[in-house]
């Protein structure tokens, strides 16, 4: 039996374990209604991750996935992530609960002797070298979204600002006014 005939017997359970892990890194509050609600508008944060996890599963396990999807699914699991406040390893670390399930399930089933071999040891250090480069590509897209977050941020600050100096500048103008028409009538 092969690494992906492996995992695919198993994939409903681990895909739900790891979402759930997911999940378990958000405040407790948010945890239950995450879990729960199926509702994409109401609940966007858990079908994304429910979406990206069985994405993201396939093409850890070796299946055959267009390289797009999985970089859009990969996007979109650590831009969730990215505009909370969360802190890098938090955001791109529940990545990595996969290879503690995958290490407890599909491990020793690798190592039993009517599945072990080089080949198939081989087909799960693969595997795991897969989830690390998806790490790894999580983090720089973590960062970018950070940035633009923070740029937002920035912008937003500088039009709150602009506005209030407009306001307050003409406040002073309707303040000297006055002053400055009486004068024209005083002479």
């Amino acid at each position: 039996m092969d690494i992906i005939e492996l995992c695919s017997n198993q994939r409903a359970s681990l895909v739900d374990r790891w979402v759930n892990r997911f999940f378990a890194s958000y405040p407790l509050d948010s945890t239950g209604f995450m879990r729960t609600s199926r509702d994409r508008f109401a609940n966007p944060v858990g079908e994304t991750t429910r979406m990206a996890a069985a994405v993201l599963f396939d093409a850890i396990i070796g299946m055959d996935a267009d390289p797009e999807t999985v970089k859009t699914a990969l996007h979109d699991l650590v831009w969730v992530r990215a505009v909370q406040d969360m802190p890098p390893s938090k955001a791109v670390g529940a990545l990595y609960l996969l290879k503690e399930l995958l290490r407890s399930e599909i491990l020793p089933e690798c190592l039993k002797p009517e599945n072990s071999g080089a080949t198939t040891l081989n087909e799960y250090l693969a595997m795991e070298s897969r989830l690390d480069t998806l790490g790894l590509m999580a983090l720089d897209m973590y960062s970018e979204a950070r940035e633009r977050v923070f740029r937002v941020r920035v912008e937003e600050v500088k039009r709150s600002q602009s506005a209030v100096i407009r306001l307050a500048k003409l406040r002073r103008e309707q303040e000297t006014a006055p002053e400055t028409e009486n004068r024209g009538v005083e002479e």
